[in-house]
Parts: structure tokens; sequence; C-alpha cells
């Protein structure tokens, strides 16, 4: 039972960075807040775009310039439908989103107050974050 705590708590520490990035671009995702910049003809997208790129697709594939046309379809729903932002499930789906990411951060707090595991903890935080980054480049 040891070895399976020990596991986890590294995996866990390891895989937070990236947790915590899917949780909040998920979020985001909910609102379709990554299509908002389509609505200007020309647009080269924003951060939200570009991460949402980023969350679909697991590379950096620039966001689809808007057209004209499709800037004029993207400019809102269509009117049989319901506004987005009034959705109650969305909103739902978007708080367990940020919750996650808090979450994941509250543990990797957490993670920090074994004085003894602290070296490794920081090793695995760091190969957390520097492993995708690189793999990003691929």
């Amino acid at each position: 039972m040891q070895k399976i705590r020990l596991a986890h708590f590294y995996l866990g520490v390891f895989f937070a960075p990236l947790i915590v990035f899917y949780a909040f671009t998920g979020a985001l995702q909910v609102f379709k807040l990554h299509e908002a910049y389509r609505a200007i003809p020309g647009s080269p997208g924003n951060w939200v775009a570009w991460f949402g790129q980023f969350h679909k697709e697991q590379a950096w594939i620039a966001p689809r310039v808007a057209t004209p046309a499709k800037a004029a379809t993207a400019a809102g729903p269509p009117r049989d439908e319901p506004n987005p932002w009034l959705r109650p499930m969305k909103w739902l789906v978007a708080t367990m989103g940020l919750a996650l990411a808090a979450t994941t951060c509250l543990g990797v707090y957490i993670a920090f107050n074994y004085p003894r595991r602290r070296k490794g903890c920081s090793i695995a935080l760091a190969a957390g974050v520097v492993l995708p980054l690189l793999l990003m480049a691929f």
C-alpha cells in the first residue's frame, strides 16, 4: 500500500501542470470562448483561441482566420437557440473544470508540505512542466 501511495503522489505531481491546463482551457471552451475571435474578419485569434486549439489538437496549430462570410454566422447563436450563457449545465461543467484546476493546485501545495519528499516533488513538478513543453515542439 505504501508503494501505491508513493506512485500516486509522484504521478499526481507530475501530471498536475497538464491537468490544470486542460481543466482551465476546457472550462473556457464550454462557452465557446475559443471561437469568439471568428466574429472579427481577418482576426488571427487570441490566446484563448490558441490554447483552445492546443487543447483539441495537442499541437500548436494556428486558429483558422475568420472570413467575412463565416464571421456573420459566428457573430451569435441562431435565434431559435437559447443564449448559451443562460444554460445551467454549461455553468456546472465550467465550474467543475475550474474546481479541478483549483483542487489540483491544492494537491501540489499539500505535496510540498512533506519535507522529506520536497526534492522529489520539485523534480516531478519540473518534469511535468518541461516534458510537455519539449513535446510541443514536435
